[in-house]
């Protein structure tokens, strides 16, 4: 009996080594079925997430595991299709965690919708597939902030490791103009880079109006030229014609056994160890939601990938963020880092209806004639073109501010914002130091202050793409398990953004009077006549501004006294082994739709992950 004992005391202590020797596949695991330990713990298998587990798990002697708060997409046609997906048919579903912002007095009490994506590959699966970067200038802004290393040129061969781009067809290049430069892209990436077969030809009305005032076409915004007027590829498989999104990083890692995905997870916790030498040992997650938690420790790594928006509110219930926060919630403050949840930008936009009486063959009749919706809708089923292969805005205007007003908005720029007064002096700095480079850069040409876009049905978005104002993320509990975190946007409480709205509307109304645009029957609707004096149109902007969805900087990259949360290998700090790899590491957002920018970053962060930078020992 004693024997039999002594054996099997000997083959549970074996145990450990057994499991970790059996043969792994590459899986969907439970919360049951992962190992102990991984080299790797990555939180959030969205756009970046996927991206850093497939550069991560090429190394076989390293183990990978991804934590994803959603499910795998059900392969409906609103995630494939073009048309479908740019019409966001999936927020507000399953899919999407419902995020609204915290009501605002200056934008009439409203609070704005705030789609961020749960499920395996994240916003990119929802998002309008928009893939352009940014200028030269918006990128060299980072590396002028302290950060080394981060500019256009090096982040350059990064947006082309994770592209896989194909030229516009030879009917779309005679019929539209479209022009590309084949050296400024990537052709072996996992995210494909296309144009749809499909333009309508009210396009050419647009097109031929921004030249008629002055615009110049871009050869190609990949080149560092994002500027005046571009064509923008989209992340839309050429061959299928349907959304190309970071689900493909996971594909592509099919067959190796050391990357495993953990999906319907909540992370609850970084659990941490240490004082003044801080180190993340595990991982705690709940799966399903309200299950008993359980840990996954971290041999190496935790990487944070859940967004602008979760990854401040992780830190901060973990106890890494502003104290005061920490405190006032019970938290037990593990590093005073009060650029958690700080530096919130995003996108704000605003749309401008038109109607249209000389239009034979229009965008509106998919929204008005069901017999053209379901004959567009097979030929997209049988011969994958048509309109469905199209989400929107194929041509941009990425214009700087000398082009949009005559008058000289420097005075602005020194203005105070309402948005900061609260904050640490550390964010006070590092803002003035945002406000300086900013203010020298958008009074050039080489910057752009907004973005205009043509939606084919008979209307405009436009949009400040580097504002001035900024909001805040700051979680409400000390569980993550007890809700959303408050979301204020900080929208429009800095004067200069108003002012570039108001601009920007009026200019729009310049392009609508062009005779290209006559020849539409064209007529403004909303906000229309009772739009007419500057305050009332910031009073329409006010009322109508919504979210662009690309939110960044609430983990941004700078120094520790700029209220920065990741240095330039984006390692948190205070943390030995904790990086944050996603949009909230953008210290200044680009202009550009961001989810481009996202890939790159995130191919760049496993570069520098895998550089031997062996701190954590």
């Amino acid at each position: 009996m004693a024997s039999t004992f002594g054996a099997l005391s000997t083959l549970v202590a074996l145990l450990p080594a057994i499991a970790t020797s059996i043969p792994l596949v590459p899986r969907f695991v439970s919360g049951n079925g992962i190992l102990a330990a991984y080299d790797y713990v990555i939180i959030g298998g969205g756009t970046s997430g996927l991206a850093v587990a497939n550069r991560l798990s090429e190394d076989s002697s390293k183990t990978v595991l991804v934590i994803e708060s959603g499910p795998i997409d059900d392969g409906s046609d609103s995630f494939k299709i073009p048309y479908l997906g740019r019409g966001y048919q999936n927020f507000g579903t399953k899919y999407d965690w419902n995020v609204s912002s915290v009501p605002s007095e200056l934008l009439g009490n409203r609070s704005i919708i705030m789609p961020s994506a749960r499920v395996l590959g994240g916003t990119s699966s929802i998002n309008g597939m928009q893939l352009a970067k940014g200028s030269a200038s918006d990128y060299d802004a980072w590396e002028e902030l302290g950060n080394e290393g981060w500019n256009f040129e090096s982040l350059g061969k990064y947006f082309r490791k994770s592209e896989n781009f194909t030229a516009p067809s030879g009917k779309l290049v005679e019929e539209f103009g479209i022009t590309y430069d084949s050296s400024a892209h990537g052709f072996t990436g996992f995210i494909h880079s296309s144009f749809p077969r499909f333009l309508w030809p009210q396009l050419k009305n647009w097109v031929g109006a921004m030249k008629s005032l002055g615009h110049s076409v871009s050869k190609d915004p990949a080149n560092g030229g994002a500027l005046q007027l571009f064509w923008s590829p989209f992340s839309l498989d050429p061959d299928t014609q349907t959304r190309s999104f970071s689900r493909e990083y996971y594909d592509g890692a099919q067959g190796r056994p050391n990357l495993h995905v953990l999906l319907d997870t909540t992370v609850t916790k970084l659990l941490t160890s240490g004082d003044k030498s801080v180190r993340v040992d595990a991982v705690e997650f709940s799966s399903p939601v309200g299950a008993p938690k359980k840990c996954v420790k971290v041999k190496k790594e935790a990487i944070l990938a859940a967004g602008s928006i979760f990854s401040p509110q992780i830190l901060q219930v973990s106890g890494i963020g502003p104290a005061g926060l920490l405190k006032s919630l019970g938290i037990e403050v593990v590093v005073d880092l009060p650029g958690v949840g700080a530096n919130l930008q995003g996108h704000a936009y605003n749309v401008i209806v038109y109607q249209m009486t000389n239009v034979s063959l229009g965008a509106l009749n998919l929204t008005t004639n069901a017999t053209f919706y379901k004959e567009m809708y097979e030929l997209y089923k049988t011969k994958q073109d048509g309109p469905f292969t199209n989400n929107g805005a194929n041509m941009v205007a990425m214009l700087p501010l000398s082009d949009i007003t005559s008058d000289n908005l420097q005075n602005l720029f020194d203005a105070p914002s309402k948005s900061l007064s609260h904050q640490d002096t550390s964010i006070s700095k590092g803002y003035q130091a945002q406000l300086k480079i900013l203010s020298r850069r958008l009074t050039t040409p080489n910057m752009a202050a907004t973005e205009v876009l043509w939606l084919n049905e008979g209307a405009m978005i436009f949009s400040a793409m580097h504002p001035l104002s900024r909001g805040t993320v700051a979680t409400t509990s000390s569980s993550l398990l007890a809700g959303i975190p408050a979301v204020d946007t900080g929208h429009l409480t800095h004067p200069f953004d108003p002012r570039i709205y108001v601009e920007t509307l009026k200019y729009t109304r310049k392009i609508i009077a062009t005779s290209e645009m006559r020849e539409l029957g064209i007529m403004e609707v909303t906000p229309g006549a009772g739009a007419s004096t500057d305050e009332q149109i910031e009073k329409a902007v006010r009322d109508l501004s919504n979210q662009m969805y690309h939110m960044t900087g609430t983990c941004a990259m700078m120094k520790r006294e700029l209220g920065g949360v990741v240095d330039k290998d984006l390692r948190v700090y205070g943390v030995r082994n904790l990086r944050v790899v996603d949009a909230s590491v953008q210290p200044l957002i680009p202009a550009a739709h961001v989810h481009s920018t996202v890939y790159a970053v995130a191919e760049k962060a496993a570069d520098l992950i895998k550089a031997g930078n062996l701190w954590w020992k």
